[in-house]
């Protein structure tokens, strides 16, 4: 069974339908899964709640070593594509929730800037005079409105005279005040959209989120199928279906992130594969190669498919010890090229860390970080 994500503490593990999956061919010796063998899910209409899961049929038990072999494989070749997917959640929860972070962030400077900004805008009214309020408000103030709200000609005289000594230092402040009307309402509007934002990357974390335990549901069911018939194979049979190991090629690795990161997956030789582990001490294939670029200063990320879009393409040409070699389509399967044809990978549950020869047939492509 793979181990709960640390990340996601508490998060709920929804029913997610098992998918269908169609025969697939018996995998080449050591090469580990078979390709083919399901496609990825696709992620629930946002707003769907994925409904209980039905219980797939019992299959019938294998008759031969050969026949536990070849569904042994095809098995682990679903179980490892679901828990890759698992891990491409679990990226895309991790980016939706820094997101999300990001925007909460930002939401309380702008909220405090709005809050000051009528503050002032408040003062600034209050240390007017109500006849520059009354200009301001009304938009105007003209002798025919002197003439009207004048309660003798005294008073409009003294009025004319008041408009007089206005027009330069009060119509500069009466500016003034419509700029800070304008910032006031400006500063509001960003925090109400700052505000907005924060909400809507907080939801599709939360959706992300539902994801990761879905495909982690998906993933623990084929992975517990997949060790059951594990236990079932003998050791011969068990040797079998892992394939030889290779030796280590006599290639210069030379220096850059790529070989520095090989030489920390060499260190982990024989260290066993396990479900959704990412070391020190077991490693699936994924786990494997983002511990070893970490190891080299590089952060990738978590699941295969992301991996195979970092750095630069290479073709199978142009291999250098320390390029991700990625397998099947979509991809599901990564390790780190070793020369001479070979590759240090995590292969599949029942085997370890080891050198391998690079599949060409399932071999779909290559990045050099």
């Amino acid at each position: 069974m793979a181990s709960a994500d640390p990340r996601l503490p508490g998060i709920p593990l929804p029913a997610i339908p098992t998918p269908g999956s169609a025969p697939a061919p018996e995998p080449p010796t050591g090469v580990g899964p078979v390709p083919g063998a399901t496609d990825p899910l696709p992620a629930a209409p946002e707003g769907v709640t994925p409904g209980p899961a039905e219980a797939a049929p019992t299959p019938e038990p294998p008759r031969t070593a050969d026949e536990a072999r070849q569904r042994l494989g095809e098995v682990q070749h679903e179980a490892e594509a679901l828990t890759e997917q698992w891990h491409a959640a679990t990226d895309e929860f991790t980016a939706r929730q820094e997101e999300a972070d990001r925007r909460n962030e930002a939401v309380e400077p702008l909220r405090r800037e709005a809050d000051a900004a009528r503050a002032d805008e408040e003062t600034y009214r209050r240390s007017l005079e109500d006849v520059t309020l009354a200009f301001f408000d009304n938009g105007r103030l003209d002798q025919f409105n002197a003439l009207l709200s004048s309660p003798s000609p005294q008073d409009y005289l003294d009025q004319m005279s008041a408009l007089e000594t206005l027009s330069a230092d009060r119509l500069v402040a009466l500016r003034d005040l419509q700029g800070k009307v304008d910032r006031a309402v400006r500063t509001q509007a960003d925090a109400d959209q700052a505000t907005a934002e924060a909400q809507t990357a907080a939801d599709a974390a939360h959706r992300a989120a539902d994801e990761i335990a879905g495909r982690k549901a998906d993933a623990e069911r084929r992975i517990d199928e997949a060790e059951d018939l594990l236990r079932q194979l003998s050791p011969r049979d068990r040797a079998l279906h892992n394939g030889p190991d290779e030796e280590a090629p006599d290639v210069a690795w030379g220096s850059g992130v790529g070989a520095d990161a090989l030489r920390a997956a060499a260190t982990k030789l024989g260290k066993p594969y396990s479900w959704g582990a990412g070391g020190p001490n077991s490693f699936d294939c994924s786990g494997l190669t983002s511990w070893a670029f970490r190891q080299a200063g590089i952060t990738l990320p978590r699941s295969s498919s992301a991996q195979s879009t970092v750095g630069r393409a290479v073709s199978w040409n142009e291999l250098q010890p320390g390029d991700l070699v990625f397998y099947y389509s979509p991809v599901s399967h990564v390790g780190i090229y070793a020369g001479n044809g070979t590759m240090i990978n995590a292969p599949q549950s029942g085997d370890v860390v080891k050198y391998q020869k690079v599949n060409r047939s399932v071999f779909t492509g290559a990045r050099r970080v």
